[in-house]
């Protein structure tokens, strides 16, 4: 079975994500009391938990169906990346084969537009709840005080950077032209959460039969 050409970096992304989480958990001399309490207190903690959360949904519903498509077990690595986020996606990535080997159609759950629009909206409010209300030099003094959870915010960047493969190979299949993959794909890096729905919304169908869009009803 034939991989991605950069399958290897994406192993080794998984091993760096690994060491650095091992690294930031160890109980270091002179490392300040930890009080997961302030994290609650946070509310740019809360906004990137939250902005995470919403990230890892659409980024899901990609990996899933791009699993189906290319015949992998998609639990195995859609489950566990709620949790652990890059770790899981880069073995998913890493293992993926290079090019889909079953033409099928997308879940319909993962073409109910509306609910792209409601977690597109769903963004947009918890950044607008939290972001004025928290500050940096709280968010710097919180994550000092929980060294272990500062990897979340490499996780949320990582996770937006892996997406980029997955909404392009989706974007091809869904015939998108190529000049229309770009602002997406830059969309998509730059806001996360915010882009992946927005495209999800707006994507072009695919017809069952042939994997291909389907083409526009024809006026009576």
């Amino acid at each position: 079975m034939q991989r991605s050409p950069i399958s290897g970096l994406y192993w080794l992304l998984f091993l760096a994500c690994l060491a650095l989480v091992i690294a930031l958990n160890l109980p270091w001399p002179g490392l300040p009391p930890q009080d997961p309490g302030a994290l609650l207190r946070d509310n740019w903690f809360l906004w990137g938990f939250n902005y995470f959360g919403i990230l890892l949904v659409p980024l899901a519903a990609l990996v899933i169906d791009d699993a189906l498509r290319r015949q992998m077990r998609w639990p195995f690595y859609v489950v566990p990346m709620f949790v652990v986020g890059i770790l899981a996606l880069s073995i998913y990535m890493a293992r993926r084969p290079a090019a889909d080997r079953l033409r099928r159609e997308t879940p319909r759950l993962f073409e109910l537009r509306w609910v792209w629009w409601i977690l597109c909206a769903a963004t947009i409010v918890i950044s607008l709840f939290f972001l004025p209300r928290g500050s940096l030099s709280e968010l710097t003094d919180t994550m000092s005080r929980n060294l272990g959870l500062t990897f979340m915010w490499l996780d949320i960047v990582l996770n937006q950077v892996v997406a980029l493969p997955l909404a392009q190979a989706d974007m091809q299949r869904r015939g998108v032209e190529a000049q229309r993959q770009t602002p997406w794909l830059i969309a998509i890096l730059l806001t996360g959460p915010l882009g992946l729905c927005a495209y999800l919304a707006t994507r072009p169908r695919i017809a069952p039969e042939f994997g291909a869009p389907a083409p526009s009803p024809t006026p009576a």
